[in-house]
């Protein structure tokens, strides 16, 4: 098979306008290389006006060029070396002024290690200096020291005094008796002295200091406590629903609960306000100053 070479003129045409004129010299229509070559009309089209950003990119400018070459027998060595040259940037050949740029003054640079490491350090000296405080707030969630549970027996209750026998009766018809031992009659004895009411008399122990706390405990919900009883700790566990727990103390209690609202409690016989709400941490100090406050007035 021959192969026309395309010879090179005082002025070289391009690739695509020589590629046009040899087709137009066979008077070959491009619809029939577009029908053997499989390569649509308009991209032909761009390939003979030269226009080739509107080929597909990549590699399809040269596939197209060697179809076209094998369509109308070219040599494509020489034209696919020609397009090479056409498509190479050409050199620049101007002379590279080496200047050196002053570099501006620019703020120093602190490191991020630096930044997290100073950050850490305020992070760590807060926690430490708020040490107590963090400690009373979740210690009742993290201690494990338990106390045996201790059983609180209400008071018993007073059976009133048997029936007078017969001779008591007389001993009061005569004014006898104990108080009475000169037989003085009874309309010359002294009444004895106003008994208090009971609710008088429990307020009245409250506010004598002589008097020591007793704090009565009953668990309504599972809640977690701490309880110091004059500054010293006392107890820290999980109440269980219906466990009950007393404690005593000279001055004051101290008392961290995990959920406000599952615990009751009582000091000296007398029922407290509700702590706060299912859930909620309260921290409270009971002393004779805040005692009066903390009393239910509605309880019996």
């Amino acid at each position: 098979m021959m192969f026309l070479v395309l010879g090179a003129g005082p002025a070289m045409e391009s690739v695509a306008s020589q590629l046009k004129s040899e087709r137009e010299k066979r008077k070959i229509p491009l619809s029939r290389i577009a029908a053997d070559t499989r390569i649509s009309l308009r991209h032909l089209e761009s390939l003979e006006e030269g226009r080739y950003s509107d080929l597909p990119g990549g590699m399809y400018h040269r596939a197209f060029l060697r179809a076209y070459c094998e369509s109308l027998n070219l040599d494509q060595k020489d034209i696919m070396r020609r397009y090479e040259e056409e498509m190479r940037p050409p050199a620049d050949k101007s002379p590279r002024l080496k200047s050196r740029i002053p570099r501006q003054n620019q703020p120093p640079q602190i490191s991020p290690v630096i930044i997290w490491s100073i950050l850490l350090l305020i992070s760590a000296a807060g926690i430490f200096f708020s040490r107590d405080y963090i400690a009373s707030i979740f210690s009742p969630y993290f201690s494990r020291a338990e106390t045996p549970s201790v059983r609180f027996d209400p008071p018993k209750t007073v059976s009133p005094d048997p029936p007078a026998s017969s001779a008591q009766p007389a001993a009061e018809q005569t004014g006898l008796s104990a108080a009475n031992p000169e037989n003085t009659p009874l309309s010359d004895v002294p009444p004895p002295a106003a008994a208090l009411p009971a609710g008088a008399a429990a307020d009245a122990s409250l506010k004598d200091a002589s008097v020591p706390f007793r704090m009565e405990l009953v668990g309504t919900e599972s809640c977690w406590i701490s309880i110091d009883s004059d500054g010293s700790p006392t107890i820290r566990k999980l109440i269980e629903p219906g466990e009950v727990q007393s404690f005593s103390a000279s001055e004051s209690f101290l008392v961290v609960v995990g959920n406000a609202g599952g615990i009751h409690l009582k000091i000296n016989g007398k029922q407290l306000k509700p702590l706060g709400h299912s859930g909620e941490v309260r921290r409270i100090l009971i002393d004779q100053k805040s005692l009066p406050e903390l009393l239910d007035p509605t309880a019996g």
